[in-house]
């Protein structure tokens, strides 16, 4: 079995919501994919999974910027 970095790093994220504040969770992210580890489509995927979870769209956009 071959390792994703990008797999990796999802699962990470998906398992820190609600274990950690959602800016936190936004600032990781961006700076993944500044490195191009991450996609656009998975900070997508990161915001919908934070606002399904209940995070609001202020803890979810604030720090974002999207």
């Amino acid at each position: 079995m071959s390792f994703s970095m990008r797999d990796f790093l999802m699962k990470g994220f998906k398992d820190a919501i609600g274990k950690q504040a959602p800016y936190q969770i936004i600032q990781n992210a961006a700076g993944w994919l500044d490195k191009g580890a991450l996609t656009v489509s998975d900070l997508e995927e990161i915001q919908n999974a934070l606002t399904e979870s209940g995070a609001t769209e202020t803890d979810v956009l604030n720090i974002s910027g999207m």
